[in-house]
């Protein structure tokens, strides 16, 4: 029974086809404002900020400056003890920390976006995690463009 109904409708298929239409795998998915979803669910404090901080930067276009600003700002937390140990201290009065943050990446040149996630990090309480939080967040870019991490191991005779 199912084999007639499936004959029954090539004809149509194939005029559908035949008029150009694009089939629903060739359709490149470009999601704008409303639209834009995380592309996987990430759980716990520094998933929740980072799919935050990935919606917003989506919305915005900006996501490949953003991934940039949050490793640099990983890489001077690595590379500067000072400001590892400044991230890291909650001793240090929260509007101190949040108007730091704030001047210190404006007169980087950093976006808005990354900007200001930094500054929400900072009135949180947030920042010591701002590696992980960036590791999570390049998690999501790359799923967003559909890429894959892979770790390739070979023998050396």
């Amino acid at each position: 029974m199912a084999a007639r109904h499936l004959r029954s409708g090539l004809p149509l298929l194939r005029a559908h086809l035949a008029q150009g239409s694009r089939g629903f795998a060739s359709q490149v998915a470009n999601p704008t404002g409303k639209d834009i979803k995380v592309p996987e669910a990430l759980y716990g404090g520094t998933g929740n900020y980072a799919s935050a901080l990935f919606l917003t930067a989506a919305k915005a276009n900006v996501l490949d400056k953003v991934e940039s600003e949050i490793s640099d700002v990983v890489a001077a937390s690595k590379k500067s003890s000072l400001f590892s140990q400044f991230i890291k201290d909650l001793s240090v009065p929260k509007e101190t920390r949040v108007k730091a943050i704030t001047e210190i990446f404006a007169e980087a040149g950093f976006s808005d976006v990354t900007k200001n996630f930094l500054a929400v990090l900072a009135d949180n309480g947030r920042l010591k995690h701002i590696e992980r939080i960036a590791e999570r967040f390049v998690d999501l870019t790359m799923a967003h463009k559909g890429e894959v991490k892979v770790i390739v191991r070979t023998v050396i005779v």
